[in-house]
């Protein structure tokens, strides 16, 4: 199996929703599945498994939680298999469900329970026909691939004045500030997430140039703790953060000093945890998602290290996706931001370019957070990688982000 969840944004770029995208298996393994048996199995809700592996918190506070339904598993035990997220949850329908008597009741009964309802993928000239069903529904998804999502707004609009629209598949930060403008959009979704959304202050302030400075000295391949220590005992935050660390691996909690602290964690262990630390501290002021998403990118590609045969450098593709979002963060180019913080040559190329030894994995990081299943199978069969490998390592780094911020 194959899932991910994808954010959805208002237009302040706050994170409105999670969108799950699956799918069971590799279509390039299994093309029957294209045909009649992708419905095997159909009653299930696919990928409602990656759930285990967070918790409330570790998602945005009161976000919506959509699960796509199709008109099968719809009369399914929805109820039984969605039984967290209690009030969040929005099952996303699609044109497979029918303007008809039991399909009305089903989606009245499913409303009645506290479910939340959104729509897909429905075209302009048969929506006259699912008036009387969307009545009920909250949201209705309009694709950027079928037209203008401007003007296909106006249109549906005046069939269902109202439902909340969401713009989805924008590709350029042009059609999202066009949707934006509109005023005709709740909600947004696409790659214009990965083109930064404001480019007004490029300053940085004194405190992210030093994080910066720290950064640079601790990715370097050999860097002196006392040096790292003096830096650290001039940030409270930091320190506090470090002893906290510190005490945890050692039986009698009895850390005397910074230097003592930075001396236990060791370089490796140091620069680890002060590349996560300070990227937070970089992050500040922007979306939350950003810094969420950089750390699961981070932790998702050090765990592919091995699929890839790269597991003697899963550090450098640990820092690779935690710096995919740096020009984001800073308001500025990726090369020049990357110029800020000392990575490899290796790592600029991915980032930067697109070529190099890294390049595969961050086609196949950004294909995967997608939900492109078509390209990352076509990558699973190239590369010989096996899809339980690659849902296992996601599903560790939504974990290991979850325990990031547990109280210790």
């Amino acid at each position: 199996m194959l899932a991910t969840l994808v954010p959805l944004f208002f237009e302040d770029m706050s994170v409105a929703s999670y969108c799950l995208y699956a799918q069971k298996e590799n279509m390039f393994e299994h093309p029957h599945l294209l045909g009649a048996g992708k419905y095997d199995g159909a009653g299930s809700i696919v990928g409602i498994e990656v759930f285990d592996s967070i918790s409330e918190s570790d998602l945005i506070d009161n976000c919506s939680i959509i699960i796509p339904i199709n008109n099968i598993s719809l009369f399914s035990n929805i109820e039984q298999q969605l039984t967290r997220f209690h009030g969040r949850i929005m099952l996303l329908l699609d044109q497979s469900i029918k303007p008809e008597e039991s399909y009305s009741k089903r989606i009245l009964d499913l409303k009645g329970k506290g479910f939340k309802l959104a729509i897909k993928d429905l075209p302009l000239n048969n929506v006259e026909d699912y008036k009387t069903l969307l009545k009920d529904f909250d949201l209705f998804l309009i694709n950027s691939d079928t037209g203008d999502v401007v003007e296909q707004a106006k249109a549906f609009k005046k069939v269902l004045p109202n439902i909340d629209f969401c713009a989805e598949n924008l590709h350029s930060k042009e059609e999202f500030d066009a949707a934006k403008e509109s005023g005709l959009f709740k909600i947004f979704e696409g790659t214009f997430f990965r083109i930064p959304i404001n480019t007004q202050d490029t300053e940085v302030t004194p405190i992210k140039i030093n994080y910066m400075k720290l950064m640079s000295v601790i990715n370097q391949p050999d860097f002196d703790l006392e040096d790292v220590a003096n830096v650290i005992g001039q940030d409270p935050a930091l320190s506090i953060e470090l002893l906290k660390i510190a005490n945890k691996l050692t039986l009698n909690s009895n850390i005397r000093s910074i230097q003592q602290a930075t001396a236990l964690l060791g370089q490796r262990e140091i620069r680890r945890w002060l590349n996560t630390t300070l990227f937070n501290g970089l992050a500040a002021g922007k979306p939350n998602e950003i810094t969420r998403l950089s750390l699961i990118r981070a932790r998702f590609a050090e765990n592919l290290a091995l699929v890839f045969d790269y597991a003697m450098r899963k550090d450098e593709l640990f820092l690779m996706g935690l710096f995919s979002l740096l020009n984001l963060i800073l308001d500025m180019p990726m090369e020049e931001a990357l110029t800020q913080v000392g990575v490899s040559n290796e790592i600029k190329k991915a980032l930067v370019s697109g070529d190099g030894i890294f390049a595969p994995q961050l086609d196949f990081l950004l294909s995967y957070e997608a939900g492109d299943w078509q390209e990352v199978s076509r990558l699973m069969v190239l590369h010989d990688i096996h899809m339980h490998a690659v849902y296992d390592s996601y599903v560790e780094a939504l974990k290991w982000y979850g325990n990031m911020f547990i109280e210790r």
